[in-house]
């Protein structure tokens, strides 16, 4: 007997890779390139997040490692 997820093909993604990309980070800052607003996530969790301002998306903003 065949069920009904016999022909079904996983994804070119890890189980780590999904989790990685879906967990929000505290400490993650995003920034809108027009007017200077940044963002940062204080409570982390498992979702997603597309920050928006002056009706663009925010750009994560990048660690210096100096």
């Amino acid at each position: 007997m065949q069920n009904e997820f016999s022909d079904y093909t996983t994804s070119e993604w890890t189980h780590e890779e999904w989790e990685r990309e879906w967990n929000l980070s505290v400490g993650t800052a995003y920034s809108c390139e027009k007017c200077g607003s940044i963002i940062m996530i204080t409570k982390g969790g498992v979702g997603t997040l597309e920050p928006n301002c002056c009706g663009a998306l925010m750009k994560p903003v990048r660690k210096n490692n100096a």
